[in-house]
């Protein structure tokens, strides 16, 4: 068994000090006083120490893997500007690009602590980013952007091939490695994509029982574009399409009023709030308070290469500092949570993953609490003051990725 032992645990109650967690295989089998915990097991492996705080795996529920390499091409633009430059990019994109992105992109996540994420890849090449998350390690959702209309020659796909190629991708990918690989059907926004499109989306989801995720209500000039193309919200839209429900994860979110806060809700339609990228990109502020106060289940974003790391600890600053710019109190343990089982609640795998608990799949990181000088309170010391060099270990589903800062690369 392994035993994961730090000076401070963070749990889903409180803080619990001089303790382990035991885990067996994948999954975390008790928690508890450390001296006494271990007279209980057959402990072979341990890591961690007395200076060592442990955190559930942060989640990235919204990220472009394939657009790490894009980052700075566009700086200054607003999103449907920004896109022109980022979509050449993608369109020329090779096998090779692809995989060399997703590597990159999947390390520097391992270093900032994340063990589960969404990741929207491109039109083509999705398999790389699979295979490179199989090897890692990590625990991914991703999922081939599907565009049919409005797109450039690169990437404009032909609607009947979009539907094939994803379900070809279920077939090998949904489920694999014991649950750890997921497919997410992605088409990317209603501007790309046709409702036949999107009808096929609703109904290979159906079929397969995975998730659908897509952007939504972003820039104000996409819901202009919505409106006057579907006379209605995208909002509105998609759910007469049926898209929206429990395994829908919609991204951004920013431009919505009480009645489409409330029809998410109602479906139990989940957002990926992405602060960092609606700063960059002049999009605005989402209103968090509100669809939490609502019971919408909301995860953070890093939005690569709209924004320009994957930290969880920039993005949980970056929530609080954006609701303050719209008169509102965010607090910093409500930030917290977002990293972690609001994340896992949005993306649909709050009883596994988000939260250290018995039972739960072994998802941790460790952090340098020597880095914390004097301890006041610790969750909002992460929060506030943290950053990747922080992270020392990182361990997802029973297996350590990362360990004094070196990632293990298979």
């Amino acid at each position: 068994m392994l035993e994961v032992y730090g000076g401070w645990i963070v749990l889903p109650y409180g803080i619990m000090k001089d303790a382990s967690v035991i885990v067996e295989k994948d999954r975390i089998v008790d928690i508890g006083n450390a001296p006494k915990i271990r007279k209980k097991y057959k402990i072979t492996r341990s890591v961690g120490s007395k200076n060592s705080i442990i955190c559930p795996g942060f989640i990235d529920s919204h990220l472009h893997s394939y657009q790490i390499a894009t980052r700075g091409l566009a700086a200054g633009k607003t999103l449907l500007d920004w896109l022109k430059i980022i979509w050449k990019w993608e369109g020329n994109m090779t096998k090779k690009q692809a995989s060399d992105c997703a590597r990159l992109a999947y390390v520097e996540l391992i270093s900032n602590g994340v063990t589960s994420f969404v990741d929207y890849t491109s039109v083509r090449h999705t398999e790389e980013a699979f295979k490179v998350a199989s090897k890692l390690g990590l625990r991914a959702t991703i999922g081939k952007t599907m565009m049919d209309r409005n797109s450039p020659p690169g990437l404009l796909e032909d609607t009947m091939e979009s539907l094939r190629e994803t379900e070809r991708l279920i077939k090998k990918w949904h489920g694999k490695k014991g649950g750890r690989l997921r497919y997410a059907i992605t088409p990317r926004f209603g501007i790309t994509c046709t409702d036949q499109l999107l009808n096929g989306a609703v109904r290979l989801a159906k079929k397969y029982n995975t998730m659908i995720t897509t952007h939504a209500h972003e820039n104000i000039k996409e819901v202009e574009w919505d409106k006057k193309n579907y006379k209605k919200t995208a909002i509105a839209h998609f759910h007469e399409l049926g898209i929206l429900g429990k395994n829908t994860l919609l991204a951004h979110g920013i431009w919505l009023n009480d009645d489409e806060i409330g029809l998410l809700a109602k479906t139990k339609t989940s957002i990926a709030h992405c602060p960092g990228s609606n700063m960059a990109l002049k999009s605005g502020h989402a209103p968090v308070l509100e669809l939490l106060k609502n019971r919408v289940a909301v995860g953070l974003g890093s939005d690569v290469g709209a924004y320009h790391n994957f930290s969880m600890f920039d993005q949980m600053r970056l929530a609080i500092l954006t609701q303050k710019k719209r008169g509102k109190i965010f607090d910093y343990k409500d930030a917290f949570k977002l990293a972690t089982i609001g994340g896992a609640k949005a993306i649909g795998l709050e009883k596994e993953v988000g939260s250290l608990e018995k039972g739960k799949k072994a998802d941790l990181v460790l952090l340098d609490g020597k880095k914390i000088v004097p301890k006041n309170d610790i969750v909002a010391q992460i929060v506030f003051c943290g950053d990747s060099s922080w992270v020392t270990e990182v361990i997802c589903d029973g297996r350590i990725l990362m360990k004094n800062r070196v990632v293990k690369q298979n």
